[in-house]
Parts: structure tokens; sequence; C-alpha cells
């Protein structure tokens, strides 16, 4: 059977380096080797070997193969845990307000740099990623619809003008 299904070498994906799996990403979108090689400013050459070396890692017979992989394992990961509502959240009872001071003061200084902070959080990254992955295949899916629709409606046409 194929090392696709192998749910063992979740292990040996875990190891993968940050640029071995931004390789993969690529790859399961379907882009070459040189491609990826511009898209991370690095030789096509270098791309091969890398994908040869996780290939030899993970058991698998073809990057795509390994892509695959990769996509299972991200898929299969825990939700992320983004810590809990957002600070300075109002509460029912709660004698302040987040944006501001009781007295009509402000804080302005100090809500930039909470909202600058909160947006540069490594998980809101991740978080946005796997929305993206989901957002694409849902893209996918409805170009494949319409397609079928639209081939559907040519059959009816023909059958309809004999």
């Amino acid at each position: 059977m194929s090392s696709v299904l192998d749910y063992g070498n979740m292990s040996a994906v875990a190891a993968l380096s940050d640029l071995d799996r931004e390789i993969l990403r690529l790859v399961a979108e379907g882009r070459t080797s040189k491609e990826i090689g511009r898209a991370l400013d690095r030789s096509h050459y270098t791309i091969d070997d890398r994908l040869k070396q996780v290939c030899r890692l993970l058991g698998a017979d073809s990057r795509a193969q390994a892509a695959v992989m990769l996509l299972r394992e991200e898929a299969a990961a825990p939700p992320l845990d983004l810590g809990g509502p957002p600070q300075g959240r109002i509460e029912a009872g709660a004698g302040h307000l987040p944006h501001g001071r009781e007295d009509g003061g402000s804080r302005h200084g100090q809500g930039l740099k909470d909202f600058t902070t909160r947006l540069t959080d490594p998980r809101l990254g991740q978080v946005a990623t796997r929305l993206l992955l989901i957002l694409v295949g849902v893209a996918a899916a409805a170009f494949l619809l319409a397609n079928a629709i639209e081939a559907v409606q040519g059959v009816f046409l023909t059958v309809l003008r004999g």
C-alpha cells in the first residue's frame, strides 16, 4: 500500500523544515521546480535536491506523494489555540471602554500598539493559511461545477435542436 495512507509517517512530516514545507505546499499547487525556485529565490537544482531528500525522509515515491503527506498532516493537526477571547473585551458591568478612558481622554498609542501586536501573532498566519486553502478548494469546486453545468446545457441544447 502507498505510504501516503501510512499515518505512521506523521512524525517524519513534523520534522520537516519550514523551507521544505513551503516547497511541498508549492508542489501541491502544481508548480514546477523552476517556478518554485523563482518564488523562493533559489535554484531549481536546489529545489530538486531538497525534494529528493524530503521524499527519501518521508518514504514517498514522488514529490506529489510527499506534498499529499504534508497536507494530510496539516489537515489532521488539532485546531490552533488562539488564547481565548481578545483582551480588552467589554464585559457586562465592566466599568471601562477598551478604546478610551471614562474621562473622555484616549490612549490611541497604546491601542494601536496592542492591535499591531495581535496582527503579528504567528498563529494568525497559520489560521489565514488554512482559510486560504479552504477558499481555494471552494473556488476550484465552484469552477468545476460551473463547467459541468455548462456541459449539461450544451447536451440539452444539442438534443433540443435535433
